[in-house]
């Protein structure tokens, strides 16, 4: 076994141009430990002498976000340097799977960072190569800063032979022109990476060295228009990045200052009624706390897929199996008894959820999902629990009753109504006490809602929401939808955007009817409701008890999934009275209380539920799952397609790949050509997986025309380096990868390719490869079947 030092070598963790990070073992203290080897094309003693100096005035560092330096020592003229090991990524690699960053988290990962570099600046140690590579994320998320005051070396880099110490693209103007050294440099530097989170590509880019070192020195630093940042942040972002060092934040405290001024919303809003100072003091206060903009990035990503369900699958299910929550949940929703189909067997992947439900039906069930999930509060839970019931039943309410009068748009109509009590939900989640004077005004003077809100904050819930809409981006057709409908009979919509303000206006004023305190007033209520709509919608008032029955039997199937108990909450008690028709006797509702709403699995989720523990995913239950899933669809009837992304899908989850790629054989150009996958930018990889299925000496021929499944775990290994096309290695940024071929009678006609970023980073245990290889055969007997 290979040693540095004392320390045993298990594995390279990466590379740069003059260094190797391996993973290491320390056998006298029993850990695991990082080491980095430091190798220059001119061997220097006294350079060697001075970096173990400042590594051992590292090593003196104690900081949460700094990465500490355990050791440091020469062998064979090479310097190595010993680290605490922190699992996980680092932020550049963290980057090129997420792209831009919303300015929320990636503060939240820039201030831990800052911090590390003032703790280091007041003991006299600048950072020289602060970089997104050198901040290491461990399994929670935390960034840690490496490298400390222990910089590689470009050589050549400057016209006088002189060397530069750092990393080009990230070092400071005056640096690249003067060599001038201080804390102001670390400050620009961690400036770029900011800029770096928010934008998704470099600040400073070139065709060579001397390219990039020009544009630093001598280019001041545009943020494109179009960049989403708003003026606040730019400004703070602009200051940082100045080149005239002057005129930059003087030190990492002032800049951290700032990011936390931007932050933080000012002590008081305007109380002068002016309703624009109220929806500034909103979006502060939001920018804080990053629940309500991470929800409507997600709903955005969802609502921005292409409206073709053919197309659209995958996209859907990539970006929901993102999430394990989510995914989790959603299963476990579509395999309630209100959605389930009778004798459908249960549902294991997104993408066969897609083809029973339908895709719109799919994309509402995660949007509301992801609702609640963005409402835990533990302040004001309980308020905000009866909000969304409100907003969750007014949705599924437009969508079943647009089915009753046979209207159209009713996915449409559900997110619609859904988002029409925006306000509500955002005064409650971030005006609590607001909220609750708000209903004390309305209570004492019987007032509007958004009267008393007007009173209160200065602005309606109708209006906040709607601005609230636009800032973020929603669909003008939902923002128009968002609009109180006049007073006086409702006319008949004469179009799309008509109709769905119809339906929603419909049903958020049914859950008011619904909230009414006695069974007298709601029913005098319905009847006025009813016949204000009366030209606007076809329904009577018995098919309307029938429609809210299965809309609020729909909404109880939800609240079991996300572990709600409708009876500990004022509406749901409320809504369960109305569908039963008000007469419901203290003996019934008992018997509701003990059969249907107490928390609980609810029926069929087993075959998903039991697959998943604790954030983890038990592989062989998720590929059992998911071969009785295929059984049912291939029993059904099926399109090949869906057949082959419930596949994929299975493996991709139960297996933990990074991607997984379907490869379909283009036969007139007798080549395998990749076709789709689940995982970062697996759709995009694809288009990169183009062979010949003519002799060539790689794996991948091996694999298709001899039919046999191939494992390589390091495609490094001086055993199987050269079998490596470079196409691959051009394309793909995974080391270890597994490939299943389907061939019929001999023939490829397909092939299964999975991979992970790490070398060494795929184990597959027999009883798993059996799963995987009956999921393979499934694959081959739908291709035959489908020809």
């Amino acid at each position: 076994m290979k040693k540095i030092g004392r320390f045993e070598v298990r594995r390279e963790l990466g590379r740069g141009a003059q260094s190797v990070v391996y993973l290491g073992f320390d056998p006298q203290l029993q850990r695991e430990i990082a080491i980095k080897t430091l190798h220059f094309a001119r061997p220097d003693p006294a350079q060697n002498q001075s970096l173990l100096a400042e590594a051992r005035a590292v090593g003196r560092m104690r900081h949460p976000s700094i990465v500490p330096i355990f050791e440091a020592g020469e062998e064979g003229g090479d310097l190595y340097l010993v680290f605490e090991y922190v699992p996980g990524s680092n932020l550049a690699d963290f980057l090129k799977q997420s792209g831009a960053l919303p300015p929320v988290k990636a503060i939240s990962i820039l201030r831990p960072i800052l911090d590390a570099v003032v703790h280091a600046h007041a003991q006299g140690i600048i950072h020289r190569d602060l970089k997104p590579s050198n901040i290491l994320l461990d399994d929670d998320g935390t960034p840690r800063v490496m490298d400390f005051g222990i910089a590689a070396h470009v050589d050549g880099a400057t016209e006088g032979g002189e060397q530069l110490t750092g990393t080009p693209a990230y070092m400071a103007p005056e640096y690249v022109l003067n060599r001038v050294v201080s804390e102001r440099s670390d400050v620009f530097s961690a400036g770029l990476i900011l800029f770096e989170m928010l934008l998704g590509r470099r600040a400073f880019t070139g065709d060579s060295l001397a390219a990039v070192l020009q544009r630093v020195a001598s280019e001041d630093l545009a943020l494109p228009e179009d960049a989403g940042i708003d003026d606040r942040l730019r400004s703070v972002l602009l200051k940082a990045v100045a080149r005239d060092p002057a005129l930059r934040f003087q030190s990492a405290a002032q800049f951290a200052e700032a990011l936390d001024n931007y932050l933080e919303p000012e002590e008081e809003a305007d109380g002068g009624g002016n309703s624009q100072s109220t929806i500034d003091f909103l979006l502060r206060r939001m920018r804080h706390k990053s629940d309500f903009p991470a929800l409507s990035e997600s709903v955005s990503a969802i609502n921005r897929i292409a409206n073709s369900e053919t197309e659209s699958i995958g996209k859907l299910s990539n970006t929901i199996l993102k999430d394990f929550a989510l995914t989790n949940k959603l299963l476990r929703l579509v395999n309630s008894a209100y959605f389930r189909p009778a004798g459908g067997g249960t549902i294991s992947t997104v993408s066969r959820a897609v083809v029973v439900l339908g895709f719109e039906a799919v994309r509402n069930i995660a949007i509301t999902v992801l609702l609640f999930e963005h409402l835990q509060n533990k302040g004001n839970a309980n308020q905000l629990k009866e909000d969304f019931l409100r907003a969750n039943l007014a949705g599924v309410l437009a969508k079943d009753i647009g089915a009753t009068a046979q209207m159209r748009d009713l996915e449409q109509s559900f997110i619609c109504a859904l988002f029409h009590s925006l306000g509500r939900l955002l005064s409650q989640y971030y005006f609590p006490e607001e909220s609750d004077e708000i209903r004390r005004v309305m209570a004492q003077r019987q007032c509007s809602e958004d009267l008393a809100a007007s009173q209160v904050l200065g602005i309606s819930f109708e209006d906040m929401g709607v601005a609230i809409a636009r800032q973020w981006g929603f669909p003008a057709l939902i923002v128009g939808t968002m609009r109180r409908l006049p007073t006086g009979p409702v006319r008949k919509p004469a179009h799309q955007e008509d109709r769905l303000r119809v339906l929603s206006g419909f049903a958020n004023e049914l859950c008011e009817v619904i909230a009414q305190a006695t069974p007298e007033a709601r029913e005098r209520e319905l009847k006025k409701t009813l016949s204000r709509f009366a030209d606007a919608v076809a329904i009577g008032q018995q098919e309307l008890h029938q429609t809210v029955q299965r809309a609020v039997e729909e909404v109880a199937d939800f609240a079991r999934v996300i572990h709600l108990n409708l009876q500990q909450t004022q509406f749901g008690k409320q809504m369960r009275l109305f569908a039963k028709g008000g007469a419901q006797s203290e003996a019934s509702r008992e018997d509701d209380l003990a059969g249907g709403t107490l928390l609980g699995e609810p029926a069929g989720t087993a075959g998903y539920g039991d697959a998943t523990s604790g954030g983890t995913v038990d592989a062989q239950a998720v590929l059992t799952a998911g071969i009785q899933d295929i059984s049912n669809t291939l029993v059904d009837g099926f399109r090949l397609n869906d057949i082959l992304r419930i596949i994929l899908e299975t493996m991709y989850r139960a297996m933990g790949f990074k991607r997984v790629v379907l490869c379909i054989r283009d036969a007139k150009a007798g080549a395998m050509q990749g076709r789709f996958g689940f995982g970062p930018d697996a759709n995009e990889l694809a288009r990169a997986f183009r062979f010949p299925l003519s002799f060539t000496p790689d794996i991948f021929h091996v694999a298709t025309s001899k039919g046999v499944d191939i494992l390589i775990s390091d495609i490094d290994d001086p055993k199987i380096a050269s079998r490596i096309p470079d196409w691959y290695r051009k394309a793909v940024p995974a080391h270890s990868f597994v490939l299943f071929p389907l061939n019929i009678k001999g023939n490829p006609v397909a092939l299964i390719y999975a991979d992970r970023d790490e070398p060494g980073g795929i184990s597959i245990p027999e009883k798993e490869l059996q799963l995987l290889r009956t999921l393979r055969n499934q694959a081959i007997l739908a291709i035959k079947q489908s020809s």
